[in-house]
């Protein structure tokens, strides 16, 4: 069954396959960060290069178990055909769990964390049937679709201190080396589909140059391909073996790969009273909605009475919430409310579905840092606005910006994982606590926090971009 269809506004208009097509398929250039003869993609895995974790990883001697965290179950008779998406990926043992003390102490502390690592996987609920279905149809480990719960909490909006973008977190770099598109009006690291091809490309990449060893392409995810690349070097020139916890990394990445492993394992062996995975059918997710002119998702919005917030959310990738000027006019919706939307719409013509952003004519003598000083923005938020990568603009050009409140402030998103402190937080951004707020600013009414929480972290405009 297809999880994406694509409905018409009006009837008139043709339904574009063609361009759903383009947005599903990506063609990915070479790297750009690394040599040219490092640059082939995809390449054939012999079968002498399968890799299986659990041959080589070598338990530590100190590890003499951990309470509080059941033991990895052996996987008995054949379960019945998955019947949920979540199902399916408990199912699936394309990824092996290692005996590993930092593992189970992260699954220790997702067990503490249970009601919190459910609101996580919900969030998941209106695009997961299609991650899944993506990683499936490149025989791709189906584990692999909770690694947006670690990158971003599954919240395509989410931008990140250093400038990723979407539930996969990708940035600028990468997005450029990989071909996601990412333009003034559309931002493909925040679009759920644009993304998720993108993202599971580059996994088959990272996995092919890494002779299908997983928790090296995990970890290559996270650092970068080069830095485990130079990692396998230094170990291999020295005699040293060179699996993934043998290997010398940065401390985020050591940390990163146990981190989504311990969830993989909770999610497949736990069952506890407060985690409640969500009950999401194959196939479920959301469909396509294809205007013949430019729509704004608060005006459709506010037409079919959807959430505004929601139609915001699995449109992230719409840079000012407007479908592009020369298209594609697409909204996605959830399943069962485009009949709504397209009867609410249907008569309303183009002045009735659009607004126009707030934006600024660059003029002789602008630059980011004036024009963020003029309408109230930080740097980064101004240039985040317009999907720039970099500060250069020119004469003549469009750029959104929001109006000045009177605040000398710029806000940086912050998601909240697995260890985090406030404390720790603050010195990450060299701020007093009182300066990190929750998502919508306020003051927080309590200094616990949880993984998945948006933080809102006040940056003076003196001192950022």
């Amino acid at each position: 069954m297809a999880l994406l269809s694509t409905f018409v506004i009006p009837q008139a208009f043709a339904q574009s396959s063609a361009g759903l097509a383009e947005v599903a398929s990506l063609i990915m250039p070479a790297l750009g960060n690394s040599s040219s003869a490092d640059r082939l993609m995809l390449r054939e895995i012999g079968d002498q290069h399968v890799f299986d974790p659990a041959s080589s990883f070598r338990q530590p001697a100190e590890q003499v178990g951990h309470p509080g965290v059941p033991p990895l179950s052996k996987p008995s008779d054949a379960p019945p055909p998955a019947r949920t998406v979540w199902q399916f990926v408990q199912q699936s043992r394309r990824l092996k769990i290692p005996e590993n003390p930092m593992i189970d102490n992260y699954r220790r502390q997702y067990r503490e964390e249970a009601l919190w690592i459910s609101k996580i996987l919900n969030r998941a609920t209106p695009f997961v049937g299609h991650i899944v279905e993506v990683l499936d149809e490149r025989y791709l480990p189906v584990e692999l679709a909770l690694l947006p719960a670690i990158e971003s909490g599954y919240q395509p909006e989410v931008h990140s201190a250093e400038r990723a973008a979407g539930i996969w977190q990708i940035v600028p770099v990468t997005a450029r080396d990989i071909g996601v598109r990412h333009t003034q009006w559309f931002d493909g690291r925040a679009d759920i589909v644009e993304s998720t091809v993108a993202a599971a490309d580059y996994l088959s990449y990272l996995n092919a140059e890494f002779h299908g060893d997983w928790l090296l392409t995990l970890a290559a995810y996270n650092a970068g391909p080069g830095r485990v690349r130079k990692a396998v070097k230094q170990n291999s020139s020295r005699g040293l073996p060179v699996d993934f916890w043998s290997l010398s990394l940065p401390v985020e990445t050591t940390h990163y790969v146990p981190k989504f492993l311990a969830l993989v394992a909770m999610l497949r062996h736990d069952s506890l009273p407060e985690f409640d995975i969500p009950d999401v059918e194959r196939g479920n997710g959301f469909e396509v909605l294809d205007f013949p002119h430019r729509a704004s998702v608060d005006k459709v919005a506010a037409a079919s009475g959807i959430p505004e917030s929601t139609l915001k959310r699995i449109n992230a990738g719409l840079v000012h919430g407007v479908t592009p000027p020369r298209g594609p006019h697409r909204l996605y919706v959830l399943k069962g409310d485009a009949a709504r939307i397209i009867a609410a719409t249907a008569q309303l013509d183009a002045s009735e579905l659009f607004t126009v952003p707030a934006t600024h004519t660059v003029a002789a003598g602008d630059s980011i840092s004036t024009l963020a000083r003029l309408y109230g923005l930080s740097q980064a938020r101004l240039m985040e606005l317009n999907a720039l990568d970099s500060s250069v603009i020119r004469i003549g050009q469009q750029l959104a910006v929001r109006h000045s409140t009177g605040d000398s402030e710029g806000r940086i998103e912050y998601v909240v994982t697995i260890g985090d402190t406030l404390s720790d937080i603050a010195r990450r951004f060299s701020v007093r606590l009182n300066r990190i707020r929750d998502a919508q600013g306020r003051e927080l009414a309590t200094d616990r926090i949880h993984p998945g929480d948006v933080l809102s972290i006040l940056i003076d405009l003196d001192r950022t971009g």
